[in-house]
């Protein structure tokens, strides 16, 4: 199984390509020039593109950083009542007025009075997707993007690619959890889609200094290609920072 994609995928990608150009436009009036160690473009395209399509009324983001996530969701859809989680909000560089910003983990907050149908759980915080959908699932959440993806033999965190390949998780030669079907098997049995979203470009080498190969790293095709390199050239610079960024939505 190449992990990629499952259960009935409501998404389309064909148009992607053709918002890049918008996008374009407004990432270059970025808050924070370099985000590294947070989200680029790569990922911020896709959270992007999928909020400008399904407009919620609410996000949950978990994990902030410096505020580039947020920024962009509140681009994507200035309507929205945002809700931001980071133990450390003193990171922030971009902070809005108008979002709720909590220190409390995401399975702590009272939620109730959500309209859960209508919002969306953003996670970046290196989490275990396993145990997050679980809470979502228990919460009355639905729809949710991992931009913590990581393929089974990279990552700190146990990622949905890593549930699907029945791995478990190793850190620096230590089991956090054991290979398993079991977590297949209900992840299968609780998803209605889980789709890994491309990257924009897919260099030769991947963040780790090796080959990215479909063997190893089970990849969708990029949406832009080589010869979009000169009109598209930050994209290519921050090409490598993808981690198989995804959406899943429980039954």
């Amino acid at each position: 199984m190449n992990n990629l994609n499952y259960g009935s995928l409501i998404w389309n990608l064909d148009d992607a390509k053709l918002w890049i150009d918008e996008f374009l436009d407004i990432y270059r009036r970025r808050p924070v020039e370099n985000n590294r160690g947070g989200m680029t473009s790569t990922h911020l395209f896709w959270t992007w593109y999928l909020l400008r399509k399904m407009q919620p009324k609410n996000i949950i983001e978990s994990g902030v950083f410096k505020g580039q996530g947020t920024w962009i969701m509140s681009e994507a859809c200035p309507d929205a009542k945002i809700y931001s989680i980071d133990p450390n909000l003193a990171q922030r560089v971009y902070i809005n007025e108008k979002v709720n910003y909590y220190t409390e983990d995401f399975n702590l907050i009272n939620w109730e009075g959500l309209d859960k149908e209508n919002t969306l759980c953003f996670f970046d915080d290196h989490q275990n997707a396993y145990l997050r959908l679980q809470e979502m699932k228990w919460m009355g959440f639905r729809k949710a993007i991992f931009e913590d993806n990581y393929p089974i033999t990279q990552g700190d965190c146990y990622s949905c690619k890593k549930i699907l390949a029945e791995c478990g998780l190793v850190i620096d030669g230590e089991v956090k959890i054991k290979a398993n079907s079991s977590h297949a098997k209900y992840f299968k049995r609780n998803i209605k889609t889980y789709i890994t979203l491309p990257p924009l470009f897919r260099n030769e080498i991947t963040r780790w200094g090796d080959k990215w190969e479909d063997a190893v790293y089970p990849t969708p095709a990029p949406i832009l290609v080589d010869q979009d390199i000169e009109k598209y050239k930050v994209l290519k610079e921050e090409a490598a920072d993808y981690t198989w960024i995804c959406y899943a939505e429980l039954l």
